[in-house]
């Protein structure tokens, strides 16, 4: 007995996500701008409850925020409000403090001068952020014509795709963890969470992760896509089927409708496969070829459907027209011998 599996078109998710993630969320970056009661990481709006003044020609820009984008966490910031001293500690142990008023700031053992102090404004303690940033060795960068200071963050995301690809899920759900924490409204962070859970086989733990993204950002098509795919095995578990697959198609569905990409419709395709639904499935890999006629997989997956709904014959014309369209092409080649060979083929379609 042959065997064709669907899983030759299956991509690796970690793969997909290190396209997904643009080009300004690698750059790892946070901004705050003049009188704005938010703060921005690579363009994820996240509010405060103060806002960046100027005075005397320099930008004020509120202490917590400015330590909490350097990656300091708020459980080691301290207040001491009879002395006026903010203390707080790095990841790395390096202890940091100022006083409301003092031209002074300590890094460790160091002291160092600065040409302001910090002000104490309704309870806010403010100062330029670079004192802060640079004690943290975090390049700072001023743009006048949109009263911006920019600070270079810790790229949190790609260490956390690095660890995944390392399996160190635990570890990457601790940096995710941590971009969570500076940038609440990340959507970015709570889906490579999830798809570290998902590696460790914590399904739902993954799809809360995926909830949570598509609650901060409705339209980033991969939370829908990644929560389909964790959906999976527990739908295979799963006494009330229909129930639990209608949910996976709409996930996929609401990819298709944000994006309108092939690779959703070619996804899509496999779950309609996996029911039967053999027209519909033909259809989204149509889609899909419309939309990229080099995208290989969607011809396979089409020839496949054909030849559940039609039998053989259907397949081997699928199958000649991808080779006259890919000459060559092995997966074609390979499926055409076994057919020739007159041995009995199983097609699985379990791995959309």
């Amino acid at each position: 007995m042959g065997f064709l599996s669907k899983k030759v078109a299956a991509i690796p998710i970690i793969i997909i996500l290190l396209f997904m993630i643009p080009a300004p969320v690698l750059a790892a970056q946070a901004s705050f701008t003049l009188a704005k009661s938010y703060y921005t990481v690579d363009d994820v709006y996240n509010g405060m409850d103060a806002v960046p003044f100027i005075s005397n020609s320099r930008f004020f820009v509120p202490v917590r925020y400015t330590a909490l984008v350097c990656g300091i966490s708020q459980d080691n910031i301290t207040w001491d409000n009879a002395n006026q001293i903010v203390s707080m500690v790095s990841d790395d142990g390096t202890e940091i403090r100022l006083k409301v008023g003092l031209k002074k700031i300590y890094v460790a053992d160091m002291v160092i001068t600065m040409d302001v102090a910090p002000i104490n404004v309704n309870g806010r303690v403010y100062l330029p952020i670079r004192y802060i940033a640079e004690a943290m060795q975090r390049k700072v960068a001023w743009d006048a014509n949109t009263m911006t200071v920019t600070v270079q963050m810790e790229d949190y995301l790609t260490r956390a795709l690095e660890e995944i690809q390392g399996q160190r899920y635990d570890a990457a759900i601790g940096l995710c963890d941590k971009l969570s924490e500076i940038s609440p409204n990340s959507s970015s962070s709570l889906v490579i969470r999830g798809v570290a859970q998902y590696q460790q086989a914590d399904y739902e733990g993954a799809i809360v992760s995926y909830d949570k993204a598509v609650e901060v950002n409705p339209y980033n098509e991969w939370a829908y896509v990644c929560r389909a795919e964790a959906r999976w095995p527990l739908y295979l578990q799963q006494t009330d089927k229909e129930i639990a697959i209608n949910a996976i198609i709409d996930d996929v569905s609401k990819a298709i409708e944000l994006t309108g990409d092939q690779m959703f419709y070619f996804r899509r395709a496999g779950l309609y496969n996996y029911m039967k639904d053999y027209d519909r499935a033909i259809a989204d890999c149509d889609k899909a070829i419309s939309l990229d006629d080099q995208y290989q997989v969607a011809y396979y997956r089409r020839a496949i459907s054909y030849c559940l709904r039609d039998g053989n014959d259907a397949f081997i014309r699928e199958l000649t027209a991808i080779l006259d369209k890919f000459p060559g092409d092995e997966w074609a080649v390979r499926s055409m011998n076994l057919l020739n060979s007159g041995v009995r083929i199983t097609l699985d379609v379990s791995d959309w």
